[in-house]
């Protein structure tokens, strides 16, 4: 499975996870949909991160 398509489903589906999340803490759609956008990009660094992360401790301890 390419790396492309994983993402192209990776990022709606967070995207939709963050519309329930950030839902109950506003009241209008618009502002919903705001913070949704804001928090999957939140959540998209730290994905960025994490991953990096766990790529260098690949690296560290298995090696190239």
């Amino acid at each position: 499975m390419s790396f492309l398509f994983r993402v192209a489903v990776y990022v709606p589906v967070l995207y939709l996870i963050a519309i329930v999340v950030v839902g109950q803490h506003h009241t209008t759609a618009a502002a919903t949909l705001r913070a949704a956008l804001r928090r999957t990009g939140r959540w998209l660094v730290w994905t960025a991160g994490l991953l990096g992360a766990m790529w260098g401790l690949e690296l560290l301890f298995i090696g190239w």
